[in-house]
């Protein structure tokens, strides 16, 4: 057999990255090979910053969306329950970590949401700052890697402090307020794994979560050349939001439908006290 010099090509195994899709939630896909290196099989553009805004223009908006959260029926359903499981003392936090707000400056239709969205976290914030176990300020902390220097002015001027990846998987832990609107369970499985220990959590459903990775797990079973890295996700997947859901309260909140179109529907979970049933 006459020898050869060339190398036997290596199995390609695709990457997993973020990216965004068309309603602007954050989504994975994967990458292609090419002599240049990997490049996304669906290449997308984030769309221009809305020149029109500044950080006082936004400051003024949140402004007057926080009033109109601060009247609706869905945040006093929330004040009372954060008030009804508060642990006897005070909520045991000394920080509240936000991901996936999504850029609150770039120029797309779901601008607003990502607004909403920062209302609703600093609302929940304000409300357990006056309910703290101790004498001290939360630290604040976001980190979205679509947000814009003007998302970081401004939520600078909220004293929210921007992390960039992975400082927030690295810095939550069993003190943390913990709020997700939105993630791809793979990409919050990270936070799942610290949650089951954290006072009070704001995420998708753990039910959707584990019925995303149970049905994902079922695909890789029926592909001989599934990711092995992916299997175990699905398993961690599955047993972490079983974690949160045998130690955490469950609370679906009531959608609340804004003047503007946008809507808010998330899950609290409540860390259960020990003498809960």
């Amino acid at each position: 057999m006459p020898h050869s010099s060339r190398r036997p090509r290596k199995p390609y195994h695709p990457k997993r990255i973020i990216s965004e899709s068309e309603d602007g939630w954050s989504r994975v896909e994967r990458t292609a090979p090419t002599r240049h290196g990997s490049t996304p099989l669906i290449q997308e553009t984030l769309p221009p910053v809305d020149r029109s805004l500044t950080v006082q223009k936004l400051s003024e908006e949140h402004k007057k969306c926080k009033q109109q959260w601060v009247e609706s029926d869905t945040r006093q359903c929330l004040q009372q329950l954060l008030a009804r499981q508060m642990p006897e003392g005070g909520w045991p936090l000394n920080k509240a970590v936000c991901v996936a707000l999504g850029s609150p400056s770039l120029s797309w239709a779901n601008r607003l949401r990502s607004v909403w969205q920062l209302v609703m976290f600093m609302d929940m914030v304000e409300t357990v700052q006056a309910k703290l176990n101790h004498a001290n300020e939360l630290k604040l902390y976001a980190q979205e890697p679509r947000f814009t220097q003007l998302d970081k002015d401004f939520l600078e001027s909220l004293t929210v402090a921007v992390l960039e990846q992975p400082g927030a998987e690295e810095l939550v832990d069993e003190s943390s307020l913990i709020f997700i609107p939105c993630l791809e369970w793979v990409l919050e499985l990270p936070f799942m794994l610290v949650a089951a220990k954290s006072p009070l959590y704001v995420s998708s459903s753990m039910h959707w979560v584990a019925d995303e990775a149970e049905r994902a797990r079922h695909r890789l079973n029926n592909d001989p050349e599934g990711s092995n890295r992916l299997q175990k996700d699905c398993d961690d997947a599955l047993a972490a939001s079983k974690a949160v859901l045998d130690t955490h309260h469950e609370n679906k909140m009531p959608e609340a439908d804004f003047a503007d179109g946008h809507s808010l529907a998330m899950t609290i979970y409540t860390l259960k006290h020990e003498d809960d049933d």
